[in-house]
């Protein structure tokens, strides 16, 4: 797999008392989104299989996080 390993992340990320897991992997998530949106010149289709998900998921997502892809289409 591509993903991150342990150390890298830990040397970016301290876990303490009130840490708020949801919160950073839902940051982490429309952060991979955005990415994979401006790679994709803000094709949907692309960009989900940039992510390894379908078009569904990938609109969820969107919708989730607020994301507005016309404003990334604008940006290329």
């Amino acid at each position: 797999e591509d993903g991150l390993t342990l150390d890298q992340i830990e040397e970016v990320l301290e876990i303490s008392e009130g840490f708020r897991l949801d919160e950073h992997l839902a940051v982490f998530e429309k952060d991979l989104i955005l990415q994979a949106l401006k790679q994709s010149g803000g094709i949907q289709s692309r960009a989900a299989t940039l992510l390894g998900i379908n078009q569904r998921s990938l609109w969820h997502r969107i919708k989730k996080h607020a994301i507005d892809v016309s404003m990334i289409k604008k940006l290329q």
